[in-house]
């Protein structure tokens, strides 16, 4: 079992500083969190807890065969290896769930949503009620790490593991090529969709992890237990750790290199964030509202939480560039949009979560000002 240890261990060390660098990223230099920051460190600390708990199922003889331990050190075995399991098994899942909240916050397309959100709900759906079933499949809960005490065994648990393995596998699979989905259409640079979208690919590999995984659900419930559900373990944490890197290389990596190679993202898009929409357009993230078919003197009926303050005779001319630098708070002033004449216009005051444009780069809000956010029509 030292060898396996020594596996999870340096896995679960790599998981770790993914974490740890996205924390620091997101509160000492982006300066906010999201729920996919929560979720993603929680994942970690799932896998932490997971592998110090192999860790004392080991020091029982966790890793060996079961005639070879005596009864005591198989009940302490089993009991710490369930308990490791199952912290996996949600580790696994909020992971994935991180991978699907990042998604959700750079796209648009209904459909894409919908999937997204699917996905996400239903394996935490499974991932929870295989935990649950895992703990209640014997009366009382001790018969089924202790032989010694008297009961009966209501469920087999190992449909639910494997319905949890397929779902895990499936979710890896969908998650790995949706990216390419969303990011292809963003406008940023081939290279910068080929490595965001090409990292979060890496879930083929979690979901191949997954099926090994899958195949080896039969230790699970095996008689020699803490012999056979080694590899279960050890498939679960390499599935789990794939899994987090394939997140933490665009949200944590790609941000991190790009502030060592002094690349600093434009002042007047800080905090700011646009999607992608259907038509090739950029709509925004949040808060969004629309004006079409500005009038030549000026706009009527802006909403309150918008452009306010607009000069009877107009706006001021387009700066050759396009846009003028716009102020931290939003847009306040519709004066500084730089806009004239009849115009069609998508304008925002957005929310603070700056983690989109460390991760997407500088080149992705300045495409989307520039070629979707104002049509001006001659």
């Amino acid at each position: 079992m030292g060898w396996i240890m020594a596996i999870m261990w340096l896995l679960t060390a790599i998981t770790l500083v993914f974490v740890v660098l996205r924390l620091y990223l997101r509160i000492y230099i982006v300066g906010t969190t999201g729920p996919d920051d929560y979720v993603y460190t929680l994942s970690g600390i799932l896998f932490l807890l997971c592998t110090l708990f192999m860790q004392v199922s080991s020091t029982y003889g966790f890793g060996q065969n079961i005639v070879e331990l005596a009864l005591d050190n198989v009940v302490a075995a089993m009991k710490m290896g369930m308990i490791g399991e199952t912290f996996a098994v949600l580790g696994m899942a909020t992971a994935k769930v991180s991978l699907g909240l990042f998604l959700l916050r750079i796209v648009v397309v209904p459909w894409h949503r919908v999937v997204i959100w699917t996905t996400v709900i239903s394996l935490l759906a499974v991932s929870v009620t295989t935990a649950i079933i895992f703990w209640i499949q014997c009366i009382p809960i001790e018969r089924i790490f202790d032989p010694r005490v008297s009961g009966r065994c209501i469920i087999n648990i190992q449909p639910f593991s494997i319905l949890h393995g397929s779902w895990c596998a499936a979710a890896d699979f969908l998650l790995a090529g949706l990216p390419w989905l969303v990011i292809w259409k963003l406008n940023m640079k081939q290279r910068e969709k080929m490595t965001i979208a090409g990292s979060m690919s890496l879930g083929v590999i979690a979901g191949a992890c997954g099926i090994v995984r899958t195949i080896e659900l039969g230790g699970i419930s095996s008689k020699n237990y803490t012999f056979d559900a080694t590899s279960i373990i050890i498939w679960s944490a390499a599935e789990l750790t794939v899994t987090m890197i394939c997140i933490g290389i665009p949200t944590v990596a790609r941000p991190v290199w790009r502030k060592i190679a002094g690349e600093t993202a434009p002042r007047h898009s800080k905090d700011r964030y646009c999607k992608h929409t259907q038509d090739g357009t950029d709509a925004v993230a949040y808060d969004a509202f629309y004006v079409s078919e500005l009038p030549d003197n000026g706009v009527s009926e802006l909403p309150e939480n918008g452009v306010s303050e607009l000069p009877e005779s107009g706006v001021n001319e387009l700066p050759e560039k396009g846009v003028s630098e716009l102020p931290d708070n939003g847009m306040s002033n519709a004066t500084k949009l730089g806009l004239r004449g009849t115009t069609t216009l998508e304008c925002c005051e957005l929310g603070h979560n700056g983690s989109d444009e460390e991760i997407l780069g500088p080149e992705f809000r300045q495409g989307q000002i520039l070629d979707g956010r104002a049509k001006v029509k001659d």
